[in-house]
């Protein structure tokens, strides 16, 4: 719904910021990652957003990056992960270290995040652990067209835009990345061999 705001910072806390677009104040939750890159107060910002609805509340989660946005995104993709665990441990850990652990499934590490007991952090290792190991590979590439997490995540939403369940379109991108040279994926040619798997 929301792909970003763009306007004036008019109050930042170090979980909240609240944007002035013209005229109406926009109260955006952040993760300490994005805290650190706010300008000063009066000056404008841009922050990339993910819109989230429960019954008993809407509300905004603003990120300085595409890579803290597509992170927080993977987690809370995980059973049992809502909004406010998945911004802890984006501010728990800076995001290369966070990655790392959830691809070498180094429980001790997410389990010393605030809000992270050794069950959540499990089932984070269980359901990205592969996810982030194929991430790495593809980025390692140098001649990959676009990074590994992009290619995984834009080739997983066409999928499920064209009418696949998230499910079963998440295990046939997986599978097609370990059929094929997962380091050259091209967006197209990634969609093109996961169809394949469904």
């Amino acid at each position: 719904m929301f792909h970003y705001l763009q306007g004036k910072l008019v109050e930042k806390s170090p979980m909240l910021a609240v944007l002035d677009v013209h005229g109406v104040g926009y109260e955006v939750h952040i993760p300490l990652s994005t805290y650190s890159q706010l300008p000063q107060l009066g000056h404008d910002v841009k922050l990339l957003t993910h819109f989230i609805v429960r019954e008993d509340a809407q509300q905004l989660q603003g990120f300085f990056t595409e890579d803290e946005r597509e992170l927080f995104r993977m987690l809370i993709s995980v059973s049992g992960v809502g909004p406010k665990v998945a911004t802890t441990a984006l501010s728990g850990l800076p995001m290369t270290e966070l990655r790392e652990a959830l691809a070498s499934g180094d429980i001790p590490v997410l389990t010393s995040i605030s809000g992270i007991g050794k069950k959540t952090a499990e089932r984070l290792v269980v359901e990205l652990k592969e996810k982030m190991v194929l991430e790495r590979r593809a980025a390692a590439s140098p001649g990959s067209p676009q990074s590994g997490g992009r290619v995984l995540e834009d080739s997983l939403q066409a999928l499920v835009s064209l009418g696949y369940k998230k499910i079963d379109a998440k295990a046939a991108v997986e599978k097609a990345m370990k059929d094929k040279n997962a380091q050259t994926l091209s967006v197209e040619d990634l969609i093109r061999a996961s169809l394949k798997h469904i």
